[in-house]
């Protein structure tokens, strides 16, 4: 409902997400000072879950087993379409078959 957006919203107030064509980067805490990046050849699989006014949260797999965790992506579609190129084609491929939580019954 309102009250779990809402709370999510506010934990997403100081938290920056950078996506570029080489590496993701998520500055978070008060001031930005906390700091994780991933690079796209690291990614082995791909989840994610769509959200109201088309946010949406995704789970990056890593080749070390880690997972790379980011809640409330603005601009969510775009986005994933964006990221989709840069990962390896076996992960886009494995994600547009299975990677949308959401769509799955």
């Amino acid at each position: 409902g309102i009250t779990p957006a809402a709370a999510a919203w506010a934990r997403q107030a100081w938290v920056r997400y950078k996506i570029t064509n080489r590496r993701i980067r998520v500055n978070s805490g008060i001031g930005g000072k906390e700091m994780a990046e991933i690079v796209y050849p690291d990614i082995v699989e791909l989840r994610t879950a769509k959200r109201l006014f088309g946010d949406g949260d995704m789970v990056a797999f890593l080749r070390d087993g880690a997972k790379f965790e980011m809640r409330n992506i603005p601009n969510f579609e775009e986005t994933m379409e964006f990221v989709l190129k840069q990962v390896d084609d076996d992960v886009a491929k494995q994600y547009r078959s299975k990677g949308e939580v959401t769509l799955q019954n």
